[in-house]
């Protein structure tokens, strides 16, 4: 799903924006969240065509019901997220919404309501805490669709140059390097 590996970015921009924000004027600050709230605009959009390209599909609206409310709740935290960051906002309201629409389009992706943790993405994360949780989202995915791991050889990459030389060798080069560092007199 573009709109979920979107949304993540989305949401990276806008920490990293809230990080920058003691440094930045605030006339910069303003526009680069009115920008994230037109680019969430376009997320929200896209979601709202899809949850109508499901329901168009041959009994869409009863074999996708879950998914298509799964969408919805996406779309409205996308909804959240846009007015929060046209406010502008990029603090951890902003985050919150952004990471309720990826939770949201995480349990649509995997087709149902996923495992573990309980209730429904969100639950009083706008109450200023940070949300640092990182989308699982991109986990597994390749371009390469039938890739196996395969196991192969790997050779020693770091401490290893060169051929083995004797000891009395290694000993002498030793004591040199440590006449060179100034760590001994010769």
């Amino acid at each position: 799903m573009k709109i979920l590996t979107e949304e993540v970015a989305l949401r990276d921009e806008t920490r990293a924006t809230e990080q920058a924000r003691p440094q930045m004027k605030k006339r910069k600050h303003a526009d680069a969240a009115k920008a994230f709230a037109v680019t969430q605009r376009g997320l929200t959009d896209r979601t709202d065509a899809l949850i109508e390209t499901i329901i168009e599909l041959p009994n869409g609206e009863q074999d996708f019901k879950k998914e298509i409310a799964q969408l919805t709740n996406a779309a409205n935290a996308m909804n959240d997220a846009e007015e929060i960051l046209d406010s502008p906002n990029t603090g951890p309201e902003a985050i919150a919404a952004e990471t309720e629409a990826i939770e949201w389009l995480l349990m649509a992706k995997r087709g149902g309501g996923g495992g573990g943790g309980g209730g429904s993405p969100g639950n009083g994360s706008r109450n200023g805490g940070v949300s640092n949780a990182s989308a699982l989202a991109l986990l597994g995915q390749s371009n390469e669709k039938k890739a196996k791991v395969q196991d192969r050889e790997t050779n020693q990459a770091t401490g290893k140059s060169g051929r083995d030389l004797p000891e009395e060798f290694r000993a002498g080069l030793d004591r040199y390097f440590e006449v060179l560092e100034g760590n001994q007199q010769p």
